[in-house]
């Protein structure tokens, strides 16, 4: 038997011999301690702080009346065990700073250093068995009673006076008030023919003018300051399902709904002259900042007030919202969640910024803003908040916060406002 030599197997195992090179090793370390120490240092940083964060909650019933200023959150608190109270919470901190017992209401609305509070039922439905609607004055500041008067008040009222409408048994507008803002003295008192709706002109910022429609179309204009008739006249409203109106700038809308079709008929406000009628199908027409907007299937139109003309026109757009500062949001399906919507300039109905999809709802925010909200789905199921700029369109993602009723949301700058299941909500936001 041959014998083949294999050498030591334990020598062979051994590496071969290599020069030392201390300085390389060195390098070498020191890059493996610095990728570790990067790797650490990114696994340990913390994510952008949220600039969403919940301030606090109070108890909030469906029957519960809200509103807020810059400083004050006024909650209209009802009670089936005794008289209903408007309770007013600091805004950054949810410490009550007063209550008033007022009745139920309908209505709160902050209008400089007063609250004034729409109590009792709406003027539709009313009877010879129920009161009209009533209001309060309240002091912001102390919740001290300032004064009360048949009537609710103007959604413009402003300024160191607030117009009051006084409603009949059958629940019809039988006279006009306009009384001091604090004081609640009687500036003017007007019987009117009972009418169906009233309105306020406004032109500069002031008060100007107030006119009311009766359900057989007589039309009578008022001056705001002392009451008196400066004009009459009839305009077509009967026979339809609905009819309304807005004022816009110097101009009357007046919109008549009848089987399908609905139609805008602009009067010049100072004698009603009829300037223009919408001749196409429309879903409903609205103010546009300096325009009026007619929208519908075949898409949204920024008009001229006084002539109708066509400024401009999207056909790929069906729904649009007056978002103040000269913008619009135009979108393709009223629900904002299922379409795509983007911000436009009102004047010319150009796009501003990017495509905004997604989105749930907005409400107010800082001055030239708004805050939108939209719901992340899940896993999570919680509220995105954004911010968008209104001048340029750029949306800013604040954070997210428990999941909120969107629909139901105030915004004030630098807060949110919204209800929770039986829970108000206060957020900061930015």
């Amino acid at each position: 038997m041959t014998l083949i030599d294999l050498g030591d197997a334990r020598a062979a195992a051994e590496p071969a011999s290599v020069p030392f090179n201390l300085p390389r090793l060195r390098r070498l370390a020191l890059a493996v301690l610095t990728a570790v120490g990067l790797a650490a240092m990114t696994a340990s940083t913390p994510p952008a702080p949220s600039r969403v964060r919940p301030l606090w909650t109070t108890a909030f019933r469906p029957s519960d009346t809200v509103a807020m200023d810059s400083r004050t959150v006024y909650l209209n608190r009802s009670s089936p065990s005794g008289p209903a109270e408007v309770v007013a919470y600091d805004l950054r901190t949810g410490r009550q700073r007063w209550s008033t017992p007022t009745g139920d209401a309908y209505g709160i609305r902050p209008v400089g250093d007063v609250v004034l509070v729409t109590t009792g039922p709406l003027s539709i439905g009313v009877t010879s068995a129920s009161p009209g609607p009533r209001t309060i004055a309240l002091d912001a500041a102390t919740g001290t009673r300032l004064w009360e008067s048949a009537g609710a008040s103007s959604p413009s009222a402003a300024g160191d006076e607030v117009l009051l409408a006084v409603a009949g048994q059958s629940g019809a507008i039988t006279g006009l008030r306009l009384v001091g803002l604090r004081d609640g003295r009687q500036v003017w008192l007007q019987s009117i023919t009972p009418a169906e709706e009233w309105t306020t002109l406004t032109e500069g910022g002031r008060h100007t003018a107030v006119v009311t429609v009766t359900g057989t179309g007589d039309v009578t204009d008022y001056g705001y300051h002392d009451g008196a008739v400066r004009h009459r006249g009839r305009i077509p409203w009967n026979g339809v399902y609905s009819a309304t109106f807005f004022p816009a700038g110097a101009q009357l809308v007046v919109i008549r709904t009848a089987s399908a079709q609905t139609v805008a008929s602009i009067y010049r406000a100072a004698d009603l002259r009829l300037l223009w009628r919408s001749d196409e199908l429309i879903g409903y027409v609205t103010g546009c900042g300096p325009l009026i907007c007619t929208a519908g299937v075949r898409g949204v139109a920024g008009r001229d007030p006084a002539t109708g003309r066509q400024a401009w026109r999207r056909d790929d757009m069906n729904f649009v919202w007056d978002v103040g500062a000269g913008r619009l949001l135009l979108s393709a399906a009223a629900n904002l969640a299922s379409a795509t919507t983007v911000l436009v300039d009102a004047a010319t109905g150009r796009t501003i910024g990017g495509p905004l999809g997604g989105q749930e709802a907005f409400v107010a925010g800082p001055a030239s803003s708004l805050t939108l909200l939209r719901a992340t789905g899940r896993p999570d199921d919680r509220t995105a908040v954004s911010r968008l700029d209104l001048a340029d369109g750029r949306l800013t993602i604040l954070g997210t916060v428990d999941r909120l009723a969107e629909q139901g949301c105030q915004g004030a700058s630098g807060y949110l406002l919204c209800p929770r299941g039986d829970t108000l909500t206060v957020t900061a936001v930015g």
